[in-house]
């Protein structure tokens, strides 16, 4: 691993009028020492052709190619077998970051040798003029897990090594979609911890569409996942019941899910 180095894992797909944006955001961080490992998920439009346009370009981006659709999950283990920095950070192609995120995320890791894994709190964009910002609980629990994400997946910041120790992302098919929620269960079973830097360092696409979108099995499977982990983690049974609360967002109408999560995010 190189010191203080950071290896971005982006899996990409079908993200052509995002992706340069993305890519951008993360060129213009103040904190200079990364790599940006692009792996291109069998995309039908050009992201592919920009992925490569940019490494051309800069010699710190790397990108893979799957020679076939092979989902997020082995998708970003690709990318994680590929880093070779101090610390993992993760970023989608159809999002964008703050120019000062890696800088503030390496100094809040540094400064708390205790803390494995460090988010930040996301900035909604949805075409609206009002500012709606998606927070996360300071430092979480495993209690926390029952209900949601410790920290927003997509603005993470891991020790590589802690990520290569449990694994990565587990790729069976009963954690598709819920990747990031089985990796997050495994990290805090190994004993790491978690936390969250105040501030909203990373933009977030969302469109009327982005609930419809999420197939409800996938909210039933979270809620299966949740319920059997905690038991595993030995969790009392009242806590262990919020998992319900992924089956009322499964079987909830995508209006009602939006409007739930607008109202929080714009407290």
């Amino acid at each position: 691993m190189t010191p203080g180095k950071i290896s971005v894992l982006m899996g990409i797909y079908n993200c052509a009028d995002t992706l340069p944006q993305s890519i951008e955001s993360i060129l213009d961080q103040t904190y200079g020492n990364f790599e940006l490992i692009l792996c291109d998920d069998g995309s039908k439009d050009d992201t592919l052709d920009i992925a490569r346009s940019y490494a051309k370009k800069d010699p710190r981006i790397k990108v893979l190619v799957n020679e076939e659709n092979i989902k997020l999950g082995r998708t970003l283990n690709r990318c994680l077998e590929a880093a070779d920095g101090e610390y993992c950070a993760r970023m989608d192609g159809d999002d964008y970051s703050v120019c000062d995120r890696f800088e503030k995320q390496v100094a809040f890791l540094e400064a708390h040798p205790d803390i494995d894994c460090v988010g930040t709190f996301m900035r909604i964009v949805d075409g609206s003029d009002k500012v709606k910002i998606r927070k996360a609980e300071l430092n979480p629990k495993i209690e926390h897990l029952m209900k949601a994400n410790p920290c927003c997946h997509a603005t993470i910041m891991m020790r590589t090594e802690v990520m290569k120790s449990i694994g990565g992302y587990d790729v069976r098919p009963e954690t598709e979609r819920i990747e990031d929620v089985d990796m997050f269960w495994r990290f805090y079973l190994a004993g790491h911890k978690a936390a969250n830097i105040p501030e909203a360092l990373y933009f977030v696409r969302e469109d009327p569409f982005t609930y419809k979108r999420r197939k409800k099995k996938y909210s039933f499977n979270g809620a299966k996942y949740r319920w059997n982990a905690g038991k595993k983690a030995g969790l009392p049974l009242k806590t262990r019941l919020l998992a319900v609360r992924k089956i009322l967002v499964g079987i909830a109408p995508n209006g009602v899910v939006r409007a739930y999560h607008n109202f929080v995010d714009g407290r």
